[in-house]
């Protein structure tokens, strides 16, 4: 009995396991499409900039176009060696001393403004510095929960009838618990987009539209049921690949001690 129960519990976090990959991947994917690693730190440092006293309008702009202009020479965004618009690969990140060394660039600033940025940038960097990654954090992390409920919506992943699933169909239950073995978020072969489908397509978990107004409709009580499973099922891919994968661990070694005992 305690081995089937650590049996639908391993297939479920799987599956679990499975879809947040999933998102994952696509989380990275519309990063690097959209560049949100090199918008959060130009927004951050030209509102730094742009609250500073010593600064105005057109020393903001010098700023954020010297941030703009941020390329290592002779390194592309593409294999082709073309000095092409968009193939210039731009620093997502900033160093203390290369804000200082922007400041001092601009011949249109005093000595004593340049003094009194560049104590401002020694005093308030780390702090700058913190604000960039939690901002990035809270980007991800939304962005994360919005694709969780697309995919969960998408696929028709409901936890409850996962569960269901799990408790009476062994097969599919042994399916599961054989693919947790293969499942791992550090594989990069195990976290591309196309496998991970294709191994969702083998568990059944399919694409499929003809069935959604069925599925969704908001007058059946089953809908209902269905509109619960899809949100628990989005709040439990967000906690993350590495939550599902340390509870797969867990529980996969959990019953292997326990069937070595029987033994």
């Amino acid at each position: 009995m305690l081995m089937d129960i650590l049996g639908i519990l391993i297939g479920f976090a799987a599956v679990m396991l499975l879809f947040s990959l999933l998102v994952s991947a696509l989380v990275h994917g519309a990063q690097a499409a959209l560049n949100l690693r090199l918008r959060n730190m130009k927004g951050i440092v030209e509102a730094f900039f742009k609250h500073a006293d010593q600064v105005d309008e057109k020393i903001h702009s010098l700023i954020c176009e010297k941030i703009e202009k941020r390329t290592p020479s002779q390194v592309y965004s593409t294999v082709l060696p073309l000095d092409l618009l968009g193939n210039r690969l731009k620093l997502t990140r900033i160093s203390k001393q290369e804000l200082i060394d922007m400041v001092y660039s601009i011949h249109e600033l005093s000595i004593e403004a340049k003094e009194q940025l560049k104590a401002k940038i020694n005093k308030d960097f780390l702090t700058l510095e913190g604000i960039m990654i939690q901002r990035f954090k809270q980007w991800m992390h939304q962005i994360s929960i919005g694709l969780a409920f697309v995919i969960c919506f998408v696929f028709q992943l409901n936890c409850f009838e996962l569960l269901n699933k799990l408790n009476h169909d062994s097969a599919y239950r042994q399916q599961l618990i054989q693919l947790s073995t293969q499942l791992d978020p550090s594989n990069q072969d195990t976290n591309d987009s196309a496998k991970l489908q294709g191994q969702l397509s083998a568990l059944n978990f399919k694409i499929t539209p003809d069935q959604w107004p069925k599925y969704y409709k908001p007058t059946s009580v089953n809908s209902i049921f269905n509109w619960l499973g899809i949100i628990f099922s989005t709040i439990l891919i967000s906690l993350g690949a590495p939550f599902w994968f340390n509870r797969l661990k867990d529980m996969a070694s959990l019953r292997d001690k326990l069937s070595n005992n029987a033994n």
